[in-house]
């Protein structure tokens, strides 16, 4: 998403001043009770806070919370070619759901999630003083700004009891403590239900607004049974229909891509974005890490492609071929703007990002991407090209590591698909009219014909959820909630129930000894 920093420009022209003149000059006097008036005013105190989620090693980090999300599900696998992506075996572990207490992506995604935690517990300890004790004397703008960082301080919350399950809470004022995961959940659900109604009750982009608050407690609900063991279907489709039917505009866009374009900001698919920038605000680098490495020619890209992970062949062969979704996904030869889309080839031990020959042997390969993953690890190299590639999001020739396409956390057509789901749970699994007309909008505009109530099963809305919303942080989730995570797939056995939640990482326990107790299975 490109933007223009305007402050960046005035302290420019303060420094051109400044360079000239040195006596002081007072251009006005701000006094503090007047600082928190406008919603915009308080955007810059917040922004910190929402900065968590961007980053190299923010929500989608591939070695941290999305690893935990996405490597340890059923549509991402990342093999290790050569020795390339090895990692010290981390991707592996990931997959094949063997990690321990001190493997690198469950650490770094408890520092993730708590990081956003202490992050919104400083700008709400900044507002108080700013704005004073007495939160009956403050403006509108301050109290919904507060409500505004204790919502994105649930969300955080949330984030790290859905993997770690009985967690602290940490609200600034209350003694380091494990919690119940019942108990975690009750005092999330409490705090958005609480500030839902004082933040705006608007579409502000990348913002938490009341219908961000709703789709947070609607996702909530939907996988309360795993959290607590009661099943919240009802209200899950509740505030399906507040977002639903409450006027804030969101609609599916008529093409699927046009949700992943690198110009997206007000988007009507997009309910809550991580906000990207390959300049300003980094951590959109999924053109790097699954392309291969001849693309970087193909793209013009300014750095190395990473050629890592890819889909497995079970999870590319869901997709129908006239489901417009499966070109989410490259598959086939990959060519080469500069040479009259010749086919290219590239020598493996002596890559410099020219265009020369792969020579093996006496042999010259073709880099052709197949959707099958013959092996989770080649000390040869030979699987190179297998796997179907993620390219979802649209990316601009030239670019370095960083792309300027948002990633949506949540958006219109999981919505949908949600509410489809929780009516089915309700009725024993079957789809009524209204649940078959919610999945058949997200169908049609794949180009694909209506569902029939004897076709929508269960089963077979996991998989439109997994071709709909493939790598955008939702697969664990629901494989957990329809009872798959602990099966079997390519390269991959059959694993503990204990393993639907992650260990506590031992960092952790060793800071605070005593207060943590390890999940059951580690």
């Amino acid at each position: 998403m490109k933007k223009i920093f305007n402050i960046a420009i005035a302290l420019l022209g303060l420094a051109a001043v400044a360079c000239t003149d040195l006596s002081p000059e007072v251009y006005t006097d701000v006094r503090k009770e007047d600082y928190f008036t406008t919603p915009s005013q308080f955007s810059t105190l917040i922004a910190n806070a929402y900065s968590q989620l961007a980053g190299e090693y923010g929500y989608i980090y591939r070695e941290g919370f999305w690893s935990l999300q996405e490597y340890t599900s059923d549509e991402v696998v990342v093999p290790t070619r050569a020795t390339d992506w090895y990692d010290g075996g981390v991707p592996i572990a990931m997959h094949t759901h063997t990690w321990l207490s001190d493997t690198r992506d469950v650490n770094n995604g408890w520092s993730f999630a708590y990081g956003g935690v202490t992050k919104c517990n400083t700008v709400i300890d900044n507002i108080h003083t700013i704005a004073g004790e007495d939160e009956s004397t403050w403006s509108d703008a301050a109290k919904a700004g507060l409500a505004e960082a204790k919502i994105l301080r649930a969300f955080y919350h949330l984030l790290a009891m859905d993997v770690y399950g009985n967690v602290h809470i940490d609200d600034g004022e209350r003694e380091i403590k494990q919690y119940t995961r019942k108990e975690v959940y009750d005092w999330i659900e409490q705090e958005l239900l609480e500030n839902a109604e004082k933040v705006d009750n608007t579409v502000r982009y990348g913002s938490m607004t009341r219908p961000v608050a709703y789709m947070i407690l609607a996702k909530l609900y939907l996988n309360a049974e795993v959290y607590t063991g009661t099943p919240q279907w009802a209200k899950a489709e509740e505030y399906c229909d507040k977002i639903i039917e409450g006027g804030y505009g969101y609609d599916l866009n008529d093409d699927y891509f046009a949700t992943f374009t690198t110009n997206n900001t007000g988007n009507k698919e997009i309910i809550f974005p991580i906000v990207f920038d390959s300049v300003y605000a980094n951590g959109n680098m999924f053109h790097l890490i699954t392309n291969h490495y001849a693309m970087r020619d193909v793209f013009g890209f300014t750095t190395d492609c990473w050629n890592g992970p890819c889909t497995l062949g079970s999870f590319y062969n869901l997709y129908a071929e006239k489901d417009i979704r499966r070109n989410q996904w490259f598959v086939g030869p990959v060519y080469n703007n500069t040479t009259d889309w010749k086919t290219i080839v590239y020598n493996r031990d002596s890559w410099t990002g020219d265009v020369v020959e792969w020579d093996h042997g006496d042999s010259h390969f073709k880099v052709i991407i197949t959707p099958e993953v013959t092996t989770i690890q080649d000390p040869t190299g030979a699987n190179s090209c297998e796997g179907a590639r993620f390219v979802k999001f649209q990316f601009e020739n030239g670019i370095a590591h960083h792309a300027d396409s948002d990633f949506p956390i949540y958006r219109y057509a999981d919505v949908l698909l949600m509410k489809a789901e929780a009516r089915m749970r309700q009725k024993g699994g079957v789809a009524d009219e209204i649940a078959l007309e919610c999945v058949n909008k997200v169908h049609r505009r794949a180009g694909l014909p209506n569902y029939t109530a004897a076709q929508l099963n269960l089963a077979e809305l996991l998989k439109e959820r997994g071709r709909e919303l493939a790598w955008e942080g939702h697969r664990r989730d629901d494989q957990i909630r329809f009872g798959t995570y602990g099966g079997t797939w390519e390269f991959k056995n059959a694993s503990d129930k204990n393993h639907e939640l992650f260990p506590i990482p031992n960092w952790v326990r060793d800071a605070a000894p005593g207060v943590y107790q390890q999940n059951p299975g580690y």
